[in-house]
């Protein structure tokens, strides 16, 4: 029977990318806000200014706004770049989506800067990542901008920019609204950006200074009391919003981890020419699972991330799906996470020419296994067993 801090553990892992939950305190002080503010009727919107419009579709970085807090920078750090398009890379470094990149101007770190894009469909909404211009490198950030209904905010993402303050951003319904942010009673106007193929929404970005909100499953810590408004060109308001979440974990985590246990050499050959190789990273209390290209110089390239894990990890069997790679030659090399107490993890499909397995070295009740040479399009035909040292099959994979 797991013990209760493994059941909270397992919680935290599990509910990683979901929003974060609503305390009382919280909904006490949008009451307030509704209060004093009242109700208003939404009123027709207005196009954007065209100088506005096409200096963000140009990719020019705006202006961010005036911070509240005089200890920071009156102007957040920028990058002076020219605007690319954006760099088709390998997985979570690909910034898919329709359209052009709206850079902020606001950076992250040293020599990256917030920039968004729509994703093509309203459910998806807007994606957000970190570009670096020197790379031409994208790292998505986690969380969605829906695109919200008439009279309402997305849920708005936050970020610390690492340069002394915080940033808020998001899309609210409407074209050509001014949006306010009122932090902790400060007010600021936030820059605004309009995209092609997202009509009748606005999506906007503010830095501010106090305490960013608490990354998600977090208990206790400060709580910023943070309203915002979007107001028509008449000054009438259309909108009110004010659910924030952390956009920023897995980039912190990833800065921060460092490899756990050996890297696992599977010896395919990957479409790049370099072989598939994977690791873990992460800290005490959990680790992802990366996946990477060795070239035979320095350190392999990260291609994706397969997933996150509790340490120690749960016994649960098959895990995450399956994973997809383009090998040399057009065929396709699948991966499949299983954890538990087989004592041989074996995949295979119609065609396949090689298979193997490797155990996590930290964990060895986590074993990583591929099969290779698989038919470009018949990745959902992988099956695979796990079995004891009795040969008896303990639990079975099925690729669809």
């Amino acid at each position: 029977m797991r013990s209760i801090e493994e059941l909270r553990r397992a919680m935290r892992d599990e509910t990683a990318d979901l929003a974060p939950r609503v305390t009382f305190a919280q909904v006490r002080q949008r009451a307030r806000r509704r209060r004093f503010t009242g109700l208003f009727t939404f009123a027709a919107t207005v196009l954007v200014s065209v100088a506005a419009t096409m200096t963000a579709l140009a990719g020019a970085p705006a202006g961010p706004a005036p911070l509240p807090a005089p200890s920071l920078s009156a102007v957040a750090p920028t990058l002076s770049a020219a605007a690319a398009a954006p760099t088709q890379l390998a997985g979570d470094t690909e910034l898919r989506g329709t359209g052009p990149v709206v850079r902020t101007g606001v950076a992250y770190g040293t020599g990256e800067e917030l920039v968004l894009r729509y994703s093509g469909d309203d459910m998806n909404g807007l994606y957000s990542a970190l570009h670096d211009p020197a790379k031409g490198t994208y790292r998505r950030l986690g969380g969605g901008i829906t695109v919200p209904p008439v009279g309402g905010f997305s849920t708005i993402l936050e970020l610390d920019d690492r340069h002394g303050g915080i940033v808020d951003y998001g899309v609210v319904h409407g074209a050509g609204l001014r949006v306010e942010l009122t932090a902790d009673g400060q007010r600021t106007q936030a820059s605004t950006a309009e995209l092609p193929g997202m009509p009748d929404a606005t999506i906007f970005w503010v830095r501010r200074a106090g305490v960013a909100v608490q990354p998600t499953g977090a208990v206790g810590g400060p709580t910023p009391d943070l309203g915002f408004t979007a107001r028509d060109a008449a000054g009438v308001v259309v909108a009110t919003g004010g659910q924030v979440q952390r956009s920023d974990g897995e980039v912190v985590i990833a800065d921060t981890s460092v490899q756990i246990g050996d890297l696992m050499r599977t010896g395919v050959t990957l479409a790049d020419g370099g072989r598939l190789v994977l690791w873990f990273s992460g800290d005490e209390r959990g680790a992802g699972l990366v996946a990477g290209s060795d070239h035979g110089t320095g350190a392999p390239t990260e291609v994706r991330g397969l997933g996150r894990f509790a340490r120690p990890p749960f016994d649960i069997g098959f895990y995450g799906g399956r994973h997809e790679f383009d090998e040399a030659g057009g065929t396709k090399v699948v991966v499949a996470v299983y954890v538990g107490p087989a004592a041989t993890v074996t995949l295979g499909a119609p065609g396949a020419t090689g298979r193997g397995s490797a155990r996590w070295s930290a964990h060895p009740q986590l074993r990583v296994a591929w099969v290779n040479g698989v038919p470009a399009g018949d990745g959902w035909k992988v099956n695979g067993v796990a079995t004891d040292a009795q040969g008896a099959v303990v639990a079975a994979y099925d690729g669809r």
